[in-house]
């Protein structure tokens, strides 16, 4: 796989067709998380055994940049005021999408004497997600 620019990694508030990018964005994370469920017993002698495909999966997506004052900054605040579950889409340099229900987990404001006010975002899947090759 060839390089690719990190600022194509978007974020999208609302679906992959009619979603609105997330304004101000500078950083974007991507994590998929697997909770495995072990099922040692005595008889693996003291090996940890797991369930294959028995584990709670995830995805986390992070998020941070400049506050514009957008349409996007209000319907993520709404989110976490109203503490609304919502359909956000990550869209990979490549075109990929993952596209899904999200909760807005973390939401924080900052500002310095002599710099922009930023924000910082995490939101965690509820369901299923949808993957989508460009």
């Amino acid at each position: 796989m060839a390089a690719t620019r990190g600022r194509l990694m978007l974020i999208k508030v609302g679906s992959a067709a009619s979603g609105t990018l997330l304004g101000g964005l500078k950083t974007t994370g991507f994590k998929m998380n697997t909770q495995p469920v072990d099922i040692s017993t005595k008889d693996t002698n003291g090996w940890r055994e797991l369930l294959e495909d028995g584990s709670l999966k995830s995805v986390t997506i992070s998020g941070n940049g400049i506050f514009k004052d957008s349409a996007t900054d209000e319907a993520i605040r709404a989110a976490v005021f109203s503490g609304s579950i919502s359909t956000f889409t990550l869209v990979f340099p490549n075109g990929d999408t993952i596209e899904g229900q999200f909760l807005v987990t973390n939401y924080e404001r900052t500002g310095g004497h002599e710099g922009p006010e930023e924000y910082t975002l995490a939101l965690e899947s509820s369901g299923e997600p949808t993957f989508t090759a460009a």
